[in-house]
């Protein structure tokens, strides 16, 4: 059961730093070709690794589709595999794959693999182990931002904001002298705080974690979540 219990808080941990990763992000304004760059990472996931292959699959030319390579390999969604040598006169040709970054972007796969995975498990175990295993998760999550916590107090909440933001949240904070109150229009983890409200200690976790700092959450459940972070 021990050994069990490891496992489930890792699969836990895994499916929400996959979950927070998939988060839409707003579009960068310098990319406006970013459909078409996710055309490109699809068509490398289907095998065509190479600039000719690509731009024969999706109708482009071939400097259209190295602009695209290069901005997937600037972001690191892709990598080049090595060089296809054809036997014909010119440059051995350079292959791509995917990296890990890439599949997760291409994958819609754990938001409700998560959000599945947190219903199992509340309705498996006793609140204080469900509490347990979500503060767990979260503090592993906080191991992966890596900043030291420093700064005042004030400087520590809105590190917590700033991290709330970068994982699909949109918050503001306010002072006052129970401390900051982080408050957010929304939650980045709204499926699954609707099915088990308990989820929230995961961030409440991550944040305490991440800022050496108490933090509490008072966050608004139901069908609209939003969050609500105390840090003392």
């Amino acid at each position: 059961m021990r050994r069990d219990g490891r496992y489930v808080k890792f699969l836990v941990y895994i499916l929400c730093r996959r979950y927070l990763s998939a988060v839409p992000r707003p579009p960068d304004p310098a990319l406006p070709a970013s459909a078409a760059r996710l055309a490109v990472l699809e068509a490398v996931r289907r095998g065509n690794r190479t600039v000719n292959a690509l731009a024969a699959e999706l109708g482009v030319t071939d400097n259209a589709v190295r602009l695209h390579l290069a901005a997937l390999e600037r972001d690191r969604l892709i990598e080049r595999l090595g060089t296809l040598h054809s036997g014909r006169a010119g440059q051995p040709a350079a292959e791509y794959e995917l990296t890990t970054a890439g599949e997760l972007a291409l994958s819609r796969a754990y938001p409700p693999a998560f959000t599945a995975l947190v219903g199992a498990l509340a309705s498996r175990l006793e609140p204080r182990a469900l509490r347990a295993l979500f503060a767990d998760a979260g503090r592993r999550l906080a191991t992966e931002t890596g900043s030291e916590p420093v700064g005042t107090m004030a400087q520590r909440a809105d590190a917590c904001a700033a991290l709330l933001d970068s994982l699909g949240g949109s918050t503001a904070v306010s002072h006052s002298r129970r401390g900051a109150l982080i408050t957010g229009t929304g939650c980045p983890l709204a499926a699954a705080v609707r099915v088990e409200p308990a989820t929230c200690i995961l961030v409440e976790a991550l944040l305490a974690r991440h800022a050496g700092v108490k933090a509490t959450q008072e966050c608004e459940h139901g069908d609209h979540p939003r969050c609500r972070f105390r840090i003392m």
